[in-house]
């Protein structure tokens, strides 16, 4: 926000009022001569500009690795539309989000759940080739976490919010892994990346963020 004083010329100071007077010396103070004693200051763009790009970059990438993979192994489009429209509504729920300061990593929470649970009803309502688990979610995951681990980097205010969030989808990002040890899963790759990716975020909040861990699960649970 820029804001302009006046300027007394003789005292050299900045009044922030409707006078025409000067409070120190009483001479005229020209109010056409107002001065903005808050220059702006980009850094904030240039950082948010920056977070922007990496954020990009990840996204194709996601995108193109997402499609290779699913194409490598099915032949076909399956699995993949659900990485491209993810990382599609990412993008509207980033630009809302920072235009309105809603609460952004909650609502990608919400979307990749949301996300999670139709690429699910998909799978079952197509023969249940397990594409959903196998693929969709470790992905989805993996993405997620990095995602909201950079937001984090650059939007300190959501800092709380980040380590609610990572919790619960690292623990959501362990069920392939638990699959596969219970013989349910035979494709291991993914899921192996999901769940190592899942136990070193988990290890990263308990290592530097445990007072916030302690303090969100008293005031989630009420304790």
């Amino acid at each position: 926000m820029v804001i302009v004083m006046n300027k007394c010329n003789k005292c050299n100071v900045f009044i922030n009022t409707k006078t025409s007077k000067c409070p120190l010396c009483g001479c005229n103070i020209n109010s056409s001569k107002g001065e903005n004693v808050f220059p702006h200051i980009n850094y904030l763009d240039k950082k948010y500009h920056l977070m922007k790009k990496i954020l990009l970059f990840l996204s194709l990438c996601g995108i193109f690795v997402s499609l290779y993979i699913n194409y490598s192994i099915a032949h076909i489009l399956s699995w993949s539309y659900f990485v491209v429209l993810g990382i599609i509504t990412f993008w509207i729920t980033l630009i809302i989000s920072l235009n309105s300061r809603k609460n952004l990593i909650k609502m990608l929470f919400l979307e990749m759940i949301i996300l999670i649970i139709l690429s699910l009803i998909w799978d079952y309502s197509t023969g249940f080739k397990l594409w959903s688990i196998n693929y969709l979610l470790p992905f989805i995951i993996v993405l997620y976490l990095t995602l909201i681990f950079i937001i984090k980097l650059f939007i300190k205010r959501l800092e709380s919010e980040f380590v609610f969030y990572a919790s619960v989808s690292s623990l959501i990002g362990l069920i392939p892994g638990l699959l596969i040890l219970l013989d349910k899963l035979h494709v291991y790759f993914p899921s192996y990346i999901c769940s190592i990716f899942s136990i070193v975020m988990l290890i990263y909040l308990f290592v530097f963020n445990n007072k916030i861990i302690k303090d969100e699960v008293e005031k989630r649970f009420h304790i």
